[in-house]
């Protein structure tokens, strides 16, 4: 998660505070430094990885009970450790990186080197992941196993994780949570101090309110009560409350990048697929279920969004000083909010806010406008974290400073820099996806992605829409059962890009409404009469490179997943997930998930992933 790297002790936020314009003001000469030097840089290869979280549950047999296990951290740490070691003996491909995640119940994988441009290695990348969870089942102890769970059914119930622990303020001084334990957080200097750095800067616990599930027995109105002033303020009436960072944080997902060939490139990329995001959001929605009860959503996305607001009363708060609007819109968790590439300006029909007197350094730097006020945008949050001894070793060389507020700022898309002192070029991350019980599921989501942005880049499709359609896709992408429910805004046209490259003075009021039209996503992905489907979309292009008959076959039942999870056929994880509960015999359809019902999930999703169901 983010960027680890530390150099000296962590800073308070009120230590923070005198420095905050010199980071910002460096950070950019940083970005600066790197744009003036690579972005002319050409033909880098394709290159791509993927990173899956993961979750380690203690289960309780004789209790019918299951646990969060803090031993995630000892266990990346040692599995870290054997990768050093087998550098010199063998070959990256089979290798693995491991880093830390925001709770010490998790932990973070990614391939020991990017995959390659070939389209063989595509249907290598689920044989890496078995890979990489097998290393981490051998560090496992009898009673616990790994899942790539998204969320804990009863992430912030009483004995949710497995140490012993007194849930009350006194006991949590980093979040001040009545429910989520300090000792769940990573002992990484980075976490408790961005945990305390976002409450103390907008002064005031973090507040999450998710919609209840209504059930014939579900209490209405649903009120819970804490006898806590301030959280029996915060919390809303038929939602379910939450307190803390580490409900958003502590859940876990899917992410996948992708270097481009330049940066002209990488900035086509982040557009053409931004309009993608709610579609894939809404497809690999797995987490219906919060702090022990069934709520009327699908997706985390909303809960980190609120688990790392930092924003003050007044900054999230609608004012008006003159003629000037004055707030910050969303999270630092959240949607995109404009395109990259110039040609694609008169489809930024949303206001952002921006820092001025950095857009003004951008483009006098000769950062060309939609770029600059992209990175301008970022540059209105603050750094949450820093290190005693950053303050006096940073130059312009490094990206430390840059990265600080970049690795912050996280959106559904990630475009990234060049990082100093390495070949690697400027890249795409891909971050709505929720993490699949299965690492077939988790393959088949990351190989649909590469897969089309390799057709988006080859037949020149434009899937351009209204930034402000994009936003309203991804607010739908979360309700319940989405995929079957919702539709969303996508272009009818998606072969124009050439027309659209003309379009460079095409003011934002001549954008034709006509080309976008709403669609299910079954439409969207497997196609009608009159639309093709990406799936379809897809296979011609595999028909028209030559690919190995075995990888073929593999990339097919990627393919045939996610098509079938669009039809209905297949449900998404959070749908059968909320089916489970709602037809598990214990179950009073009062909107509970016991610890009972919460161990034959997790049961359950065990032997899904070992296939013995």
């Amino acid at each position: 998660m983010g960027f680890l790297k530390f150099e000296g002790t962590p800073m308070t936020w009120t230590e923070i505070l005198p420095h905050l314009n010199a980071v910002k003001a460096l950070g950019i000469r940083q970005f600066l430094h790197t744009y003036k030097r690579l972005a002319n840089r050409p033909n880098d290869d394709l290159k791509w990885g993927d990173e899956i979280e993961y979750m380690i549950v203690r289960f309780n047999h004789k209790e019918r009970k299951a646990q969060l296990s803090i031993r995630a951290e000892e266990i990346w740490k040692a599995l870290q450790k054997i990768q050093n070691e087998m550098n010199e003996r063998y070959s990256n491909r089979l290798r693995a990186n491991w880093s830390p995640e925001y709770a010490r119940y998790c932990l973070e994988s990614s391939p020991g080197e990017p995959f390659e441009g070939s389209l063989e290695h595509l249907a290598f990348v689920e044989k890496n992941m078995k890979q990489r969870r097998e290393q981490i089942k051998k560090m496992l102890n009898e009673d616990e196993m790994v899942l790539s769970l998204t969320g804990f059914p009863r992430l912030g119930c009483p004995d949710c994780v497995y140490t012993h622990t007194t849930y009350n303020q006194a006991a949590n001084p980093v979040s001040h949570s009545l429910f989520y334990p300090d000792c769940a957080i990573s002992t990484h200097p980075r976490f408790p101090y961005l945990t305390q750095n976002i409450r103390e800067r907008r002064s005031s616990k973090i507040e999450i309110n998710i919609p209840i599930f209504k059930d014939i027995n579900t209490m209405s109105p649903f009120v819970e009560i804490f006898g806590d002033p301030e959280s029996d303020g915060a919390s809303k009436v038929d939602h379910v409350y939450m307190d803390a960072m580490g409900f958003g944080m502590g859940t876990t997902g899917l992410q996948c990048t992708i270097q481009a060939s330049n940066l002209d490139e990488a900035k086509h990329l982040y557009d053409q697929l931004a309009p993608i995001c709610p579609i894939m959001l809404a497809l690999s929605a797995a987490s219906p279920i919060y702090k022990g009860f069934l709520t009327a959503i699908d997706t985390r996305w909303d809960v980190i969004a609120a688990s790392v607001d930092d924003r003050t009363a007044k900054e999230s708060s609608l004012r008006t000083v003159g003629l000037h609007v004055f707030t910050i819109r969303q999270s630092r968790f959240g949607a995109i909010e404009s395109y990259l590439s110039p040609q694609n300006k008169q489809f930024n029909d949303i206001d952002i806010e921006i820092e001025p007197e950095t857009k003004t350094t951008l483009l006098n730097a000769g950062v060309e406008e939609s770029l600059a006020n992209h990175i301008a945008h970022l540059w209105i949050r603050d750094p949450l974290t820093l290190f005693s001894k950053q303050i006096s070793n940073m130059t312009e060389e490094r990206m430390d400073y840059f990265e600080n507020i970049q690795s912050t700022n996280w959106q559904s898309l990630r475009f990234k820099p060049p990082p100093p002192d390495s070949d690697i070029g400027w890249r795409i991350e891909f971050r709505p996806l929720e993490a699949q019980l299965t690492d077939f599921e988790n393959a088949a989501y990351v190989v649909f992605v590469v897969l089309l942005s390799r057709v988006i880049l080859a037949n020149k499709l434009d899937f351009v829409i209204p930034m402000s359609y994009v936003i309203e896709g991804m607010h739908r992408a979360q309700r319940n059962n989405a995929v079957m429910k919702e539709k969303f805004y996508f272009r009818r046209n998606i072969k124009c890009f050439e027309e659209a490259e003309n379009k460079n003075e095409t003011n934002a009021t001549n954008v034709n409404t006509c080309q976008f039209t709403e669609m299910n996503v079954n439409t969207i992905i497997n196609g009608t009469e009159d639309f093709p489907g990406l799936i379809s979309i897809i296979h011609i292009y595999l028909n028209s490179v030559k690919i190995e008959t075995k990888a073929r076959s593999v990339i097919n039942t990627y393919l045939n997943l996610i098509s079938k999870r669009a039809t209905g056929e297949y449900l998404t994880a959070a749908e059968w997930k909320r089916q489970f509960v709602l037809h598990h015999e214990e179950y009073k359809h009062d909107s509970v998930v016991t610890d009972s019902i919460a161990y034959d999930l997790l049961m359950r999703c065990d032997q899904i992933e070992k296939r013995e169901v």
